[in-house]
């Protein structure tokens, strides 16, 4: 639904106006105009339409496709609308307004306005209520205005939430959101900054709702003035709210609404201001190697797309702005190993900002490591069919997605696009397919489109294999459907009495759709691979390269590794300096599979003597770990249970004390618990 037809509704409510004047007012060709104002008339001919008086619930119900009686509101949802409808200063409001506009109880809502005073008071916020002037907020502006705009994040992720935004912006005013949409769009749209288009809409209903705040409440001085004049949204943030504000804007506000925008653009390294994130994403990007024992191939697109990312990560983690993420839960169950490892990776980020970092950021970063590391090696066959990405969740979850359907598909060649605002710049003779994961319309019904989640489960990846492999004939492996089994094993078999067909079919078909969606990891642990042989402890070693030769010693005896990888390991330090050094007094030497690895291995050496790596006393080191990786993969687990291990400074101490294999088996215990 084109938002500027709610200018239309509020101008020529109850009256009759020419298709010519509706269709200049809203922006589109004649046709299109009457189909899209057809629900929102009493009658029209080929001259003119009588358009009705349109209630906000009605124009919200448009807006978001949802009947207003499908809604019922979660507790969460009902909390975070209250505290909107108040912060808006639309009109004055009682208990009954929320009764109203929720359809909920009283005592439903006074329980919710007894939480969210609990809720707020930690960030010295409170709810007050007088007869004369209803219900009002108090506290620090820059505090109310940064929970409503958090609020307003957690509801655009939900359906019940975006009804209740669309719901309430027109009962403020039917064109109250499409107003600040349509200037913010404009604004967008003449720079060459890029949004994901969800966080748009998002500030679009924040702006529309901080609108009579802007021109009543003065704002305090926001911390690091400075950094936030010197952006390039700064000059945008202007752009956006000058033609919104009749009066005169103080530069708070503009730093502000910068501060808004510096949350969701995509980082620009064009930006010199922001060189010291970049500086910091080549640090946490090293560091990840280090921890992962892993060398990224394709550094430099790397550094240019968590620099994307963290630049507006780190005005969010510093000014304590949320970014929800829905995916939280089957990120940690699907790349376990990755994010333990990200969040130990992010140390830098942490220190440069001096707050820890939630655990929905580390979520965006783990899946841009994950695509980087399930990334498909350089392909040779040709590629024919051709397919575009529409993930306009963002720029991490257009990476992971690429990266997962290339490793699905490898002789697709794939593009991306993060908009579906942009879908119509790309050129249709240049995609056969279209892999979104939000519905789109096809113009062209030669195309096929796949929708999916940017984070498929084993179980949507083989569904998907199979439907494409069907459409296409596109090279890939899966497991046939249940119902192909089936057909293929008729002719060999007889069934027990009480048994036909279609028993077969469903006993197979959940069989193998368990087998897809377990979700065990089958890589080993630590204690699997640092088992009792492969631990040696000595008094003191000449020097580093000694130690590193002496620790390798298990993983030859047991053929994990060749000769060859012990003098790689010690080239490598040679060559690249203490970058093995990954915790206090611990070493993990490595060196690539191709060096002389055969079979994942981990072996360790204790010193009771530190040797000083690469011959550097700021860098002396008790425990040596080698590690043997096949792959990118097999170890990760491993060095995830390692690394959280390590994270406790008394499991740490405590290895650094033990004095047989026995106690530091014990203590390796610990990090696969």
């Amino acid at each position: 639904m084109n938002e500027r037809i709610s200018y239309l509704l509020k101008a020529f409510a109850d009256k009759e106006v020419a298709i010519t004047t509706a269709a200049r007012i809203i922006g589109l060709p004649k046709k299109e105009a009457m189909e899209q104002v057809r629900p929102f008339t009493e009658y029209m001919d080929q001259e003119k339409i009588y358009v009705r008086n349109v209630r906000p619930f009605e124009w919200a119900e448009q807006v978001s496709g949802i009947s207003h009686a499908e809604i019922v509101y979660t507790e969460k949802e009902r909390r975070a609308l209250i505290y909107l409808l108040v912060y808006s200063k639309a009109e004055t409001l009682s208990v009954f307004h929320f009764q109203d506009f929720l359809k909920v109880s009283k005592g439903t809502i006074l329980t919710d306005i007894k939480k969210i005073r609990q809720e707020i008071a930690s960030e010295e916020l409170h709810l007050d209520y007088t007869r004369r002037s209803g219900f009002v907020l108090k506290g620090s502006e820059f505090a109310l205005r940064r929970k409503a705009k958090n609020l307003v994040a957690h509801l655009m992720q939900t359906r019940n939430g975006r009804f209740g935004l669309a719901f309430w912006t027109a009962t403020i005013a039917l064109d109250c959101y499409a107003e600040t949409r349509e200037i913010l769009g404009l604004a967008l749209d003449g720079s060459d900054l890029q949004f994901a288009p969800n966080r748009v809409d998002e500030l679009a209903y924040f702006l529309a709702m901080t609108k009579k705040r802007i021109a009543t409440i003065p704002l305090e001085e926001i911390e690091n003035p400075a950094l936030l004049a010197s952006l390039n949204v700064s000059a945008l943030s202007r752009s956006v709210l000058t033609p919104l504000m009749e009066e005169k804007l103080s530069e708070t506000e503009i730093l502000f609404f910068a501060l808004c925008l510096a949350t969701v653009v995509q980082g620009d390294i064009r930006d010199s201001s922001l060189d010291f994130l970049l500086d910091r994403s080549s640090e946490v990007i090293h560091r990840m190697e280090s921890l992962m024992a892993v060398e990224f191939e394709s550094f430099r697109e790397l550094l240019t797309n968590f620099f994307y990312h963290l630049v507006p990560a780190y005005f969010r983690i510093s000014y304590s702005f949320d970014l929800p993420n829905v995916m939280i839960t089957q990120i940690k169950q699907q790349y376990a190993s990755i994010f333990e490892l990200t969040k130990k990776a992010l140390l830098p980020l942490e220190e440069c900002i001096g707050k820890s970092i939630p655990e929905e950021e580390v979520g965006y970063f783990t899946i841009l490591f994950g695509g980087e590391i399930r990334k498909a090696q350089s392909q040779t066959t040709q590629k024919k069919v051709k397919a575009i990405i529409v993930c306009p969740s963002g720029v991490s979850s257009s990476v992971i997605l690429k990266n997962e359907l290339q490793q699905l598909f490898p002789t697709i060649l794939f593009t991306e696009t993060n908009s579906v605002d942009r879908l119509h710049e790309i050129e249709e003779t240049s995609y056969d397919i279209i892999f979104s994961t939000v519905p789109i319309t096809l113009s062209d019904q030669r195309k096929s489109l796949y929708l999916l989640r940017p984070i498929m489960s084993d179980l949507e990846k083989n569904r998907l294999i199979n439907q494409v492999q069907r459409d296409w004939l596109i090279p890939g492996f899966s497991l046939p459907p249940a119902n192909e089994l089936v057909k293929a094993l008729l002719p060999y078999i007889e069934f027990k009495e009480g048994v036909d067909e279609q028993k077969l079919y469903q006993v197979l078909n959940r069989k193998m759709n368990k087998l897809l969606e377990k979700k065990e990891d089958c890589r080993p642990m630590l204690s699997e691979l640092l088992s009792e042989e492969m631990i040696q402890l000595t008094d003191h070693l000449p020097n580093w390269e000694e130690a590193i030769t002496k620790a390798a010693q298990p993983l030859l005896l047991t053929y994990k590794i060749e000769e060859s990888y012990v003098q790689a390991m010690i080239e490598r330090v040679k060559q690249y300096g203490a970058f093995i050094h990954i915790g206090d007094h611990i070493a993990l030497p490595h060196a690539r599979p191709e060096d002389g690895v055969k079979e994942v291995g981990m072996s360790l050496l204790k010193l009771n003597e530190p040797v000083d790596l690469a011959d550097d006393p700021k860098h002396p080191i008790s425990l040596f770990i080698c590690l043997a990786a096949i792959d990118n993969e097999a170890h990760l687990r491993a060095l995830a249970n390692l690394t959280r291990l390590l994270s406790r400074k008394e499991n740490l101490q405590a290895l650094l004390a033990a004095q047989n294999k026995q106690e530091i088996l014990e203590i390796i215990k610990k990090g696969d618990e």
